[in-house]
């Protein structure tokens, strides 16, 4: 349960730290809803290095066509490889292959259209509780400044400062390496192929075609070095020439952390990377950042807990047990995993989203009992 502090929480502004997309959705969000916002973003100006995202049609759900400009390419089909084994699963609606920069931009100009006030250039070093709020000590044009808040919401990523001062756990964080790669015949430019090679990672390898001619190939792994020697291991046995490299840390969603603390007299929020709103089975975190967001947001309109936090939380710790079933998995339990895909398990798949996984947990097992077998004895 969130509680919140007391008095004129209904009428607080609310003070958003980093420009990232779930702030700006969370900020835009909440001026629509009549609050005065204002969002400070280290950077002087906006430029987010160019990168391409994969998407369930749940983005959407939550931001409507607004999204749909930054959409480069559609995605009709996954392919499933292991040693051989290959089993297509046709999605009933598309994924959706999004320009990250692009997305940011028109995030950008709704967040102004509602009313937000950006400020740039506004580095945010650390939170200091007082008596009736918070200071913000913030760096900006060589000079410190401080600024007083009573709702802070951090959405300023994996190492969040915000998250630091009001005294949340670091997050565990995965290496994320890939490589822009020019698309082999054999793959059509509307399918996205995927190789479990439990040997190199306990997840997975992807190419995503990003356009009819180019795709990003690349996986997560353990240890940033060898994910990096394994990527290049991998496009070297697939005779595909790397374009360029992409890496990062991403947050792995552990167990759920209460998105609302107390610091000073103010509430101190987190979404995004910075909360771990990331599906520890794919580590992606578009969608479920912002029903994070989303979920916050509604938090401080109504003045209480959403139930979208709620379902969001229910859903990332099925991604959780998921993971960990996953994780045991060895090349034989895959083999027997793409074998036993029956045509209904198949359909479940493209029916239902993987930003569904506990609606259709039920549904695959329903389908096809061996799975269950599977994952005990995976466990066991």
């Amino acid at each position: 349960m969130i509680e919140h502090s007391s008095g004129s929480a209904a009428s607080r502004p609310v003070t958003v730290v980093g420009g990232s997309v779930t702030g700006l959705y969370s900020g835009m969000l909440l001026a629509r809803g009549g609050r005065a916002v204002t969002l400070l973003e280290g950077a002087s100006h906006w430029a987010p290095e160019p990168r391409t995202l994969i998407v369930t049609r749940r983005m959407r759900d939550l931001l409507g066509k607004s999204g749909d400009r930054s959409v480069v390419n559609i995605i009709n089909r996954f392919e499933l490889m292991t040693n051989g084994r290959v089993a297509t699963v046709p999605l009933s609606e598309p994924d959706l292959v999004v320009e990250r920069s692009v997305l940011h931009e028109g995030l950008v100009e709704q967040a102004l259209a509602a009313g937000v006030k950006l400020r740039m250039g506004c580095r945010v070093r650390t939170l200091r509780g007082t008596h009736d709020g918070v200071a913000l000590e913030v760096g900006r044009s060589g000079k410190t400044e401080e600024l007083n808040a009573t709702t802070v919401i951090g959405a300023d990523g994996t190492f969040s400062r915000v998250a630091h001062a009001a005294g949340w756990p670091a997050p565990q964080t995965v290496p994320l390496v890939q490589a822009i790669v020019r698309l082999p015949q054999d793959l059509p430019p509307d399918t996205t192929r995927v190789w479990f090679q439990p040997d190199d990672t306990p997840y997975f390898y992807w190419l995503i075609p990003e356009s009819p001619t180019q795709g990003v190939l690349g996986l997560i792994g353990e240890e940033g070095s060898d994910t990096r020697q394994y990527l290049e291991q991998f496009l070297e046995r697939h005779h595909l020439e790397p374009l360029e490299f992409q890496a990062a840390r991403i947050p792995r969603y552990t167990k759920w952390l209460q998105p609302l603390r107390r610091l000073g007299g103010a509430d101190i929020y987190l979404v995004g990377d910075a909360a771990a709103h990331v599906k520890v089975t794919t580590v992606g975190g578009i969608v479920t950042g912002f029903r994070g967001a989303l979920g916050v947001a509604e938090t401080i309109l109504q003045g209480r807990s959403s139930r979208v936090l709620r379902g969001l939380r229910w859903e990332l710790d099925w991604h959780r047990f998921v993971r960990r079933t996953l994780g045991h998995f060895s090349q034989s339990d895959y083999e027997v995993l793409l074998d036993v895909l029956n045509p209904e398990v198949l359909d479940i798949l493209g029916t239902h989203t993987r930003d569904e996984a506990g609606r259709i947990l039920v549904r695959l097992c329903l389908a096809q009992p061996r799975l269950i077998s599977l994952a005990l004895r995976s466990l066991i």
